[in-house]
């Protein structure tokens, strides 16, 4: 679906079908629920911040002794079911933004038609449904940990997209089969290397969850058309920013027209993410019969894009439930494969390095999408109150050389291959 559809063009669509939907319905027609995560975060790392999710504008190491923005989060969601047939759904989330803001934004929005007892329509914006946990993500008292493991949840930064989705439901003897196929497009702002960047893409997914006494089982792929717009590289207006110098035959620095030493169209090409083709691939098991849980997924990001990462990440969870007392341990990694092929040396103009070299801005972008890391985590969850929980986590995090992880800002005494704890503490609540 190549234009997708916007989440104020859905709620408009939503206000209109209401009066027709609502019709011969009692009050009970909407519920609204409200969730939310409390979190202090601490990082040893002093020389760059730990973030959890890719769109996060600074964290805990660095930036601040103690982060209450990294884990921390605010929500909302209206469910209304108008008839047998006709339902939809909401979501408001408030967190940690590219811009260093918790604006609230909408994450979903869709109408739903059941059209028969197996088959049905969703349209509007939907979760990003790559992961086990895709439909209550942003719930942190649904989850065991703190934060879901971030060589997997760090992979991506969409988390919901706008279009249309099919679901068939069918029963095996003891066993339930959703498919899910669905088409559309997402935008989501995050915080580039040098500057803000967007990343929009458009495409189809296809996902089967098979449940089976206490094993869910799930698979999901998707095919992008990306493109990834960061104002630090690629303005349009300058003629010296990377990609326009890579693509121009001659440059002017001051002395007339001169052949361009970095003249090398073909890099542009491979490098700018301009509707370059993105897959990302998928498997999730949890098997939770009460008394303990183990859940794990394998993730694998691909496809023609160099300058987003094409890695393999996974993890594995386990937990034992003593009554209110939820101990559990997480061991993760996550393995890139990206890299810079045999670039030129970077050359210089003759005018004291005041010219910017596109090679070494390339390879440093490169370098900052590297998040190989390997992690194992120690966590407890008390569920002391009805629909509340305290959590308290320490992920022993040791990036691979030449990686910096989950980290970002840098600093010039930072190094990387090196290892560091972040400890954290949370209140999640539903109500």
């Amino acid at each position: 679906m190549r234009n997708g559809i916007r989440g104020t063009s859905v709620l408009a669509v939503l206000i209109v079908c209401l009066p027709a939907l609502a019709q011969d319905v009692g009050q009970d027609m909407f519920k609204v629920r409200g969730f939310g995560t409390l979190a202090a975060t601490k990082s040893s790392e002093k020389n760059a911040d730990f973030t959890s999710t890719a769109v996060q504008f600074n964290g805990p190491g660095f930036s601040k002794s103690v982060d209450f923005g990294v884990d921390s989060r605010l929500g909302a969601q209206v469910d209304a079911k108008f008839n047998e047939m006709f339902s939809a759904a909401v979501q408001v989330i408030a967190d940690h933004r590219y811009d260093d803001t918790y604006t609230p934004y909408l994450n979903m929005a869709h109408l739903k038609a059941q059209v028969t007892p197996d088959l049905s329509i969703r349209i509007g914006r939907m979760p990003f449904s790559a992961y086990l946990i895709s439909d209550y993500r942003m719930v942190g008292y649904s989850m065991p940990w703190v934060r879901p493991p971030v060589e997997v949840y760090q992979f991506n930064p969409i988390t919901s997209f706008d279009g249309m989705d099919i679901g068939f439901q069918q029963n095996v003897g003891a066993v339930a089969l959703l498919w899910q196929l669905g088409g559309g497009s997402s935008k989501v702002k995050t915080a580039g290397a040098h500057s803000t960047a967007q990343f929009k893409g458009t495409g189809a997914a296809l996902s089967l969850t098979v449940t089976a006494g206490s094993s869910t089982f799930r698979a999901y792929y998707t095919s992008l058309k990306s493109t990834y717009d960061n104002a630090g590289i690629d303005q349009s207006s300058d003629p010296f920013s990377p990609f326009n110098l890579l693509r121009a035959q001659t440059v002017n620095v001051g002395f007339g027209p001169m052949p361009n030493p970095y003249y090398d169209p073909a890099m542009a090409a491979k490098y700018q993410i301009k509707d370059k083709t993105i897959t990302y691939t998928s498997l999730g098991y949890t098997y939770d019969p009460g008394g303990w849980f183990v859940t794990g997924e394998l993730a694998r990001n691909a496809g023609d894009e160099i300058m987003l990462p094409q890695a393999t990440a996974g993890y594995i969870t386990a937990g034992v439930r003593f009554g209110s007392w939820t101990p559990y341990l997480t061991v993760a990694q996550r393995k890139n494969d990206t890299h810079i092929s045999n670039p030129p040396p970077a050359i210089d103009f003759g005018l004291g390095g005041g010219t910017p070299k596109p090679y070494d801005v390339i390879a440093n972008i490169l370098a900052n999408t590297n998040q190989a890391q390997s992690s194992h985590a120690l966590g407890l969850r008390w569920d002391f109150y009805t629909n509340m929980a305290l959590k308290a986590q320490v992920d022993w995090m040791k990036n691979d050389t030449g990686s910096y992880g989950a980290l970002i800002n840098t600093q010039p005494n930072f190094k990387d291959g090196q290892s560091y704890t972040v400890s954290t503490i949370s209140l999640d609540f539903v109500f």
